[in-house]
């Protein structure tokens, strides 16, 4: 009686010979090359990005996202990527808005 071994294309008889099969349905239609897609289709930029708000006086770090409000952090932005804790903001005399 004919068994087939599992994941080849191999069949064994009780006489202990084998013979090769090869058919169409051992071929799977799902191939890696069949289901290509380009990378810049599944790879997607970050909505945001985590940020390090350093104090510019006591060097305190505090990391944030994008999207967070800095004042909630505990940071005063004085300019473009400067900041103050709110500790040396007070001590400096630079006017805290809130």
């Amino acid at each position: 009686m004919p068994t087939k071994l599992f994941g080849s294309g191999l069949s064994t008889s009780s006489s202990g010979s084998s013979s090769a099969s090869s058919s169409d349905s051992d071929l799977s239609s799902d191939s890696p090359v069949s289901s290509y897609r380009p990378m810049n289709s599944v790879a997607r930029r970050p909505i945001a990005s985590v940020e390090v708000l350093r104090c510019m006086r006591c060097a305190r770090a505090v990391e944030a996202t994008s999207t967070d409000d800095v004042t909630a952090m505990g940071m005063v932005r004085i300019a473009h990527n400067l900041y103050y804790c709110q500790r040396c903001a007070k001590m400096v005399g630079y006017k805290l808005t809130t």
